[in-house]
């Protein structure tokens, strides 16, 4: 199947045909984890003689399953992440397919993706959605404990050029655009958001994705996927697709 856009004029051509997958999934196996939260479980529902596990005899599997969508693998958030019930991702991602633009940056010695260092990777622009691969980029994001480390945050001013530029929907390999201690502050968010003067009801953020080195940077169709979750964030499986040669 082949999708065709046009941004700022230009006219873009994409496969459907392979899609790269770019979350990590919510699991108990070797799971991401962050803020500290707790781990995801999967656990058989059970009731009276009725046991919801194939493996242990019953007809079906049936977990009941707990999780804590912003450390438990990759999840996209709405505004309700700072301003409370009156927003939900439900009403916020009403569409799934966006342009995105994927760039590669390094981190600065503060921990920071920095102003100049976006600058420096971000060329061109105009699409409704940015996805920021950080180096080193190995394996282990997979799996990584991240609680406690003082993970990798995005600057204030780097996110001013971020809102600046019109990007709705921002994806990360990050577990938070802000630092794991800022006491609260959450100046990031907030920035991204435009709350709570002039709240940016639609716009969303991805955090702990994962793209693979064999993903070049450039231009690419987005299926944002996230589950029906009546709440602030959600699990979620975004998938990019290349361009295509016709």
């Amino acid at each position: 199947m082949i999708c065709h856009t046009t941004i700022n004029g230009r006219t873009l051509t994409f496969s459907l045909a392979h899609p790269i997958d770019i979350s990590i999934p919510v699991s108990e196996h070797d799971p991401v984890n962050a803020f500290h939260l707790p781990r995801a479980s999967f656990a058989p529902f059970r009731m009276g003689s009725f046991v919801g596990s194939i493996e242990e005899g019953g007809p079906v599997r049936c977990d009941v399953v707990t999780l804590a969508p912003h450390g438990n693998g990759t999840h996209t958030e709405c505004v309700g992440h700072i301003g409370g019930r009156g927003f939900s991702l439900i009403t916020a991602l009403r569409q799934q397919l966006w342009t995105a633009r994927l760039i590669t940056v390094e981190i600065g010695t503060d921990g920071a993706i920095s102003l100049d260092t976006l600058k420096g990777a971000w060329h061109e622009w105009g699409e409704d959605a940015l996805a920021i691969r950080t180096l080193p980029n190995t394996q282990d994001k997979r799996s990584r404990q991240w609680s406690g480390n003082n993970p990798p945050f995005v600057s204030p001013d780097a996110m001013r050029l971020i809102v600046e530029r019109g990007v709705q929907h921002l994806l990360v390999d990050l577990p938070s655009v802000d630092p794991e201690e800022d006491g609260g502050a959450l100046a990031a968010h907030h920035i991204f958001w435009q709350f709570p003067e002039a709240p940016r009801t639609s716009a969303t953020i991805s955090e702990m994705i994962y793209v693979p080195d064999t993903v070049a940077d450039g231009v690419y169709l987005l299926d944002l996927n996230a589950a029906a979750f009546d709440g602030d964030a959600a699990p979620s499986r975004p998938m990019l697709y290349a361009e295509a040669s016709v």
